[in-house]
């Protein structure tokens, strides 16, 4: 542990050592060299100029000439672009005289004055800083890209593990009221299926109401069964082949997602009954074969309240089940009759 510390003791002062500035004569050798270095190069860059000139020109041309005519333009060099990066640099210099100013029309807010090599690096920041911001803007896009996408993979797992569920609870409830040979065995599954039905849409379920309806002995659609549906609608609202939404449907033979309802569309026509306003539905015929038993209609009190093909395929399971026990009734009480 001493031994660490004294390590660390001498690293430190070695450091500080290493920190020291220049002393004075060192400075004055520095600046020294550079004075000669600058001069042999003056030297010979003057001469080389003053030979081709002389040559060019067919006339002499001394060394100092050259150094003038270049320390001239240098000089001129660095007077216009000082006066020029002044300007660029301050929104509020005028250009001219004390009498008579003008407006600075070249002040560029981009422009940072400095050496060359730092405004180098200040343009390289600047052309990286761009580059990067195009970057971030690619990425957030798709970033959010994903998540949309991921929400939607999300929505529709959950919905499947829903869809899973429901299926369980519904054939445990059938294998349970069969055995028990329940006399209500029909509607109490059919108010299941329903029940689980309207939990299985993608969109918001809180607003959704499902209808069953069956064709009857009198070759009519009537409701038997429902959730969310009041009372009066359920007695009344029976339609004939063609007939209001169902009655389109069970003449179609086709499901179908109308997500924007139009009241002046016939097959919405309300039979002077009080309803819930609805601002979409679905209807799914229930087929053996070509023969339609009825017909399963789901309402959404919005507009676009259903997945179109989505919603179809996972509604379809739903149809099939009521309508294995609209059959299932129907034997029975063919069944019935025979006896």
């Amino acid at each position: 542990m001493t031994t660490s510390k004294k390590g660390r003791s001498k690293t430190s002062q070695s450091s500080i050592e290493q920190e020291k500035p220049l002393n004075l004569f060192g400075l004055i050798c520095c600046y020294v060299t550079a004075g000669l270095l600058v001069a042999a190069i003056l030297y010979t860059f003057t001469g080389v100029i003053a030979d081709i000139a002389s040559w060019g020109l067919n006339k002499e041309i001394t060394k100092v000439k050259v150094l003038a005519s270049v320390s001239i333009l240098y000089f001129a060099f660095v007077l216009i672009k000082g006066l020029g990066g002044f300007w660029r640099s301050s929104e509020r210099n005028e250009i001219g005289s004390g009498i008579t100013n003008f407006p600075n029309p070249f002040y560029d807010p981009s422009y940072k004055k400095g050496p060359i090599l730092l405004l180098k690096e200040y343009r390289d920041l600047q052309r990286r800083l761009r580059l990067t911001s195009t970057l971030v803007k690619k990425s957030q896009s798709a970033l959010d890209s994903l998540q949309n996408t991921t929400r939607g993979l999300e929505a529709k797992l959950r919905v499947l593990l829903r869809h899973n569920d429901n299926a369980n609870r519904l054939l445990k409830s059938y294998n349970f009221l069969y055995k028990e040979n329940d006399s209500q065995f029909s509607y109490k599954m059919l108010r299941h299926v329903l029940s689980e039905c309207i939990t299985v849409l993608e969109k918001d379920q809180s607003d959704k109401s499902i209808s069953l309806f069956r064709v009857n002995d009198d070759d009519k659609l009537e409701i038997i069964e429902s959730v969310r549906i009041n009372a009066e609608s359920i007695a009344k609202r029976v339609f004939s082949k063609g007939e209001g939404f169902a009655g389109y449907i069970w003449n179609t033979g086709k499901a179908e997602i109308v997500n924007t309802i139009d009241q002046a569309d016939h097959r919405f026509n309300d039979m002077g009954l009080a309803a819930t306003p609805i601002g979409s539905i679905l209807g799914f015929p229930l087929i053996v074969d070509d023969l339609i038993v009825g017909v399963l209609c789901l309402q959404s009190e919005s507009a676009n309240g259903f997945n179109k093909e989505a919603d179809l395929r996972t509604v379809e399971f739903y149809a099939r089940l009521c309508t294995l026990i609209l059959l299932y009734d129907k034997l029975n009480k063919s069944i019935d009759v025979r006896g």
